[in-house]
């Protein structure tokens, strides 16, 4: 998809990324890390399909536009939400939006408060349940743009080993609650989003190297009860690594 192929809303939502935090950045990148996945897979003989690829692709490039608040919010609730997301390395998860407030914006906090209620959402609620709500808007957003139906469950999935899983849209087993066009299943492509998601996330944020965020990964997905034998996830995660092991330090 070209960027002449954008939607007014999405190239909106996309320019508050580059003026507040560097969330496109990440999301540009772990694009460009997914085509090198691609090329190591088809080496090896388990190519991605054009549709698979189609919905790594966009599903890695508008994961966390919800990151700019729900597909209702107006330009100023865009603002504010894609101001407080670019806050990063918070120490206390558990601190109120109106504490995170009075900590990171003190000139102006009860004014942002003020900006936060149209949203109709509880100042008293923890940073951590408030950021969680991305991956319902990028959902609610994704819905309202001309994207492939299969990215949108991609990129509003990206959280799902953290049990974040919006709208009920995963079922138990794995299917999709509704249609997304021809994907009807959490599969590969989806996991594929994850790992790129988290690997990027963990060398940037996290500040670990590769080896080191290859570990991390593996112990996440252990510690996921429902993912921990999922063979799909961790083929995913062993082509991260082989494909990145020795261009990791181009992208960091």
């Amino acid at each position: 998809m070209s960027v002449v192929q954008l939607d007014q809303a999405i190239l909106e939502r996309m320019a508050l990324f580059a003026q507040y935090t560097p969330t496109f950045d990440d999301c540009q990148r772990t694009m460009d890390m997914a085509y090198l996945v691609f090329a190591h897979l088809e080496a090896a003989g388990d190519s991605f399909s054009s549709l698979e690829k189609a919905t790594v692709r966009i599903g890695s490039l508008f994961s966390d536009i919800g990151k700019t608040g729900p597909g209702r919010a107006n330009t100023d609730q865009q603002r504010l939400v894609a101001a407080m997301f670019s806050v990063e390395r918070v120490p206390d998860d558990t601190i109120t939006v109106l504490e995170f407030f009075r900590l990171y914006f003190p000139a102006d906090a009860p004014e942002r408060c003020r900006r936060f209620a149209p949203l109709d959402l509880d100042p008293s609620m923890p940073i951590r349940q408030f950021w969680n709500l991305h991956s319902a808007w990028t959902l609610d957003f994704m819905q309202t743009v001309a994207v492939p139906p299969g990215a949108v469950a991609a990129a509003a999935t990206h959280h799902l080993l953290e049990n974040v899983n919006p709208d009920s849209i995963v079922a138990a087993d794995g299917t999709f609650t509704r249609r997304f066009g021809s994907n009807s299943a959490f599969d590969r492509p989806e996991k594929l989003v994850i790992v790129l998601d988290k690997y990027d996330a963990v060398r940037r944020r996290g500040l670990r190297d590769h080896a080191s965020a290859i570990s991390w990964l593996k112990a996440l997905v252990f510690d996921n009860e429902r993912f921990r034998a999922d063979a799909q996830f961790n083929a995913m995660i062993d082509a991260v690594d082989a494909a990145l092991s020795d261009k990791h330090t181009i992208f960091y």
